[in-house]
């Protein structure tokens, strides 16, 4: 929200610097984000008036103005059309500096010389107006600075209101904030017109057939209407709000909706068919085309203003070009409405339109300030364009507003905010943000909230509005009594941040990607129809389509922030993110929440260096993560494991990750076709994904201590050549049976193909680690039980040593 200084001291009476106030509205909850100076490098800009229009000799399009600047004539060429003898026009003379920062010179246009420069409202930076000069008050004298007779010097505060506050959303909103801060009078704006003798019953109607989305419609009629452009002090103050200036009609409506927080809408009467309105929804699949020129689809969720025949406005959100104010307009019905919060939110999400009416409608404005807003528009509609106001206001309201009555004690006020304020105390504030107050006794008051005051609904939030005016920073600080929990952290926390850090150990940055996601992702990953990864959960009110399902996987946020780094030429990655995954449950109207680990490595495992060679990730640097990650948590049984390959894993270049017999995991290169349809510009990419809901529950809950070896250990090695679909594993396990308690550890530390191994073998070197925990072991004893591994490997994998 922005407002004008100026504007506001027409409603209350400020006597601070601009920086005073704007310290005073943030420490009251409505933070000031900036203050601009509007108007402000102006004083050298003087008043000069035109004493004669000549045509240039060497231009068509080009003027002689002969200046009388105060007492000396001065030549101005200049291209503007509504040059006039007698003007008086702002005129910048030489060494005047713009506030665009262009310094103005004397100079020779096409062979005139041209002594300043003309202004208009643009090149003041005053309004977006550059079709003409702007034309000054005729009382003004030669000579005079410009800002002496036009009130330019302004402050606008850029205000950040937050959702519950929505009667801040206008200037007398904020006026009557400060008002109660400072203890100053609210001034009302003076609503004073003259009607004509026509009842508006005899020119229109109001019908509302749904009154949850519409419970309240006034409507007003102002007939032959002068359309033109508004005098500048609107035009002004409308452009340091941020709003263009249109004509005087529908700039008042603005200018009310501003100042009044109270959006209004202004109809061709004359195009509305029947001459009457009629609120409904919309019908399935309609189309409108709204005064953006938009052309939009339509369902039932969509509230609309129409006429007898068809609809004329988006309600709550946008007119329609089809009742547009034009420079025909002659006779105007403007509408001052409430619509219902939730169903302008809803339909303005539906269409991906937000405007400056829908902003304050989806908050909650004021219900019972329609009709006064509605008469101060039209009262400045006949000011500024003339017109006849028809006799009365049609106000349809259905069910009038009923406040409601908040008991609120003294002593629990000061209990919650620490304070030791009087009842006294408390009331004044109270009523100075207009809240009505009924005396109980000496501990209990009654109160009841303005109209426009829609987010307060309970004590607390009195209580707030309590420490508000009484100042955070005059609030004493104490320390809340806190007991101990008798409950410790929960186990997912406990190993979540010991997973963290163990990630960040490793190499690997944490990313936090959005839980919901496009349904598009399962595509992506080439899931197929029966997947799990397709079992989304709709998101009711989605921000938008790609984030309208909960996500499945963590893989589509990892490839997100993949795609967003290499785009910026980060290449070399290493990311994990903690997180649930969301699968639908359509036994139950709750999802299956599970906590997963997923991490990704891309581009170089290390760069080139004078002393190494560089070498880039491989599916051997993410085993090597989750094995590390497995040992630091106590999990030593994992195995890695040929299984059926998920969605988006390369086919070949993949493993499963079992424990106890079970799959909790995958570990793989991304396929190139994933890669391709996520646009992720890298040559190979590397994933594992971890069930952490299953992981936690074989995780051991307490840890033994491995006392040393005390006696010395036989190393042996074994280098087989076998059929290259036998997998590795299985020979451990092999060693690991038949060594007994004997094999402490066995490693596989050499793999060997081509040369005289056939292209179907390949040559395996295993070393084993033999140790005994009580004894010494025999060299006899350890040659027969290395023996007898090699002659069961044999057998169960029709192996042989190699030779050589």
């Amino acid at each position: 929200m922005r407002a004008s200084l100026n504007w506001l001291k027409d409603y209350v009476d400020i006597d601070m610097s601009p920086s005073e106030l704007g310290q005073l509205l943030t420490m009251s909850g409505l933070e000031v984000e900036a203050i601009e100076p509007f108007g402000q490098s102006l004083q050298d800009i003087v008043a000069a008036k035109i004493l004669s229009v000549t045509q240039h000799s060497d231009a068509d399009n080009l003027f002689i103005c002969h200046m009388d600047t105060g007492g000396e004539e001065i030549p101005v060429v200049c291209s503007a059309l509504n040059l006039g003898k007698g003007a008086l026009v702002p005129m910048a003379l030489p060494g005047t500096q713009l506030p665009g920062g262009v310094t103005v010179q004397e100079s020779r246009i096409r062979g005139e010389r041209s002594v300043g420069m003309l202004l208009a409202e643009d090149e003041m930076q005053l309004t977006n107006d550059h079709t003409g000069i702007m034309i000054l008050p005729s009382e003004l004298k030669p000579g005079a600075q410009v800002t002496s007779c036009l009130p330019l010097e302004d402050w606008v505060f850029d205000i950040n209101i937050t959702p519950n506050r929505p009667d801040c959303a206008s200037v007398m909103g904020i006026a009557r904030e400060i008002a109660a801060l400072t203890g100053k009078k609210l001034r009302r704006p003076e609503i004073r017109f003259h009607e004509s003798s026509r009842s508006i019953e005899d020119l229109t109607n109001v019908t509302i057939d749904d009154p949850i989305g519409c419970p309240r419609y006034a409507a007003g009629i102002i007939q032959e209407v002068e359309l033109r452009q508004s005098p500048f002090w609107m035009r002004y103050r409308l452009h340091m709000s941020g709003v263009r200036s249109i004509n005087n009609v529908v700039d008042v409506t603005n200018y009310v909706m501003l100042e009044m927080g109270q959006p209004l809408h202004a109809f061709d009467y004359d195009r509305l068919k029947e001459n009457r309105i009629v609120v409904k929804r919309a019908e399935e699949g309609q189309t409108f085309t709204s005064l953006d020129g938009q052309t939009h689809t339509l369902d039932g969720e969509i509230l609309m203003i129409c006429d007898g025949q068809r609809s004329v406005a988006l309600a709550g959100i946008m007119g329609g070009l089809n009742s547009e104010i034009f420079a025909g307009s002659r006779n105007v019905l403007v509408e001052s409405a409430y619509f219902d919060p939730i169903t302008i939110r809803r339909g303005s999400k539906r269409l991906g339109l937000s405007t400056e009416a829908s902003y304050r409608f989806e908050r909650g404005i004021d219900v019972e300030v329609a009709t006064t807003a509605l008469k101060r528009s039209l009262m400045l509609i006949s000011l500024l364009g003339g017109g006849e106001i028809a006799k009365g206001i049609i106000d349809n309201y259905p069910k009038t507003y009923t406040p409601s009555v908040i008991d609120l004690r003294i002593d629990a006020t000061n209990s919650f905010l620490g304070t030791s304020l009087s009842k006294d105390t408390i009331t004044g504030y109270l009523e100075a943000l207009e809240m009505e107050i009924q005396n109980v006794d000496e501990n209990l008051i009654k109160v009841k909230p303005p109209s426009f005051r829609v987010d307060v609904t309970r004590a607390v939030d009195l209580m707030e509005e309590v420490a508000r005016l009484e100042g955070y920073d005059r609030i004493p600080v104490t320390s809340p009594p806190i007991r101990p929990s008798e409950e410790g952290d929960s186990p997912e926390l406990i190993i979540g941040d010991k997973i963290r850090e163990i990630m960040v150990g490793l190499g690997f940055t944490e990313i936090i990607s959005y839980s919901f996601i496009s349904p598009d992702s399962a595509d992506l990953l080439g899931a197929e129809k029966r997947s799990y990864l397709r079992s989304f959960v709709n998101i009711l009110n989605p921000l938008t389509v790609d984030q309208s399902v909960m996500r499945t996987s963590l893989i589509p946020g990892l490839m997100a922030a993949v795609k967003t780094n290499i785009s910026h030429g980060i290449e070399d990655l290493k990311l994990f993110e903690w997180g649930k995954i969301f699968i639908n449950n359509e036994e139950d109207e709750l999802p299956l929440e599970k906590p997963f680990l997923a991490a990704i490595m891309t581009g170089l495992f290390n760069k080139k260096e004078w002393y190494r060679e560089g070498r880039t990730v491989d599916f051997y640097d993410i085993k090597g993560a989750v094995e590390c990650l497995f040992k630091a948590i106590g999990l030593s049984v994992v195995v890695f494991q040929k299984g059926e390959i998920p969605p988006g894993y390369h086919h070949e270049i993949y493993s499963a990750i079992t424990l106890s017999g079970g799959i909790i995991g995958n570990v793989g290169q991304i396929s190139k076709e994933v890669l391709e349809r996520y646009d992720v510009k890298t040559e190979s990419a590397y994933l594992f994904e971890l069930d952490m809901g299953t992981l936690m529950e074989k995780l051991p809950t307490t840890k033994n201590f491995e006392p040393f070896a005390r006696f010395p250990a036989v190393f042996r090695d074994i280098s087989l050549v076998v059929e290259r679909q036998v997998q590795s594993e299985n020979i451990l396990k092999i060693i690991q049976s038949e060594g007994g308690g004997l094999v402490e550890s066995v490693k596989l530390f050499d793999l060997y193909e081509g040369g005289k191994i056939k292209p179907s073998e390949k040559a395996l070197t295993f070393r084993i680690c033999y140790r005994s925990k009580d004894r010494t072991l025999d060299g006899s004893e350890i040659n027969q039980l290395h023996e007898t591994i090699i002659e069961k490997i044999r057998q169960k994998t029709d192996g042989r040593l190699r030779e050589g």
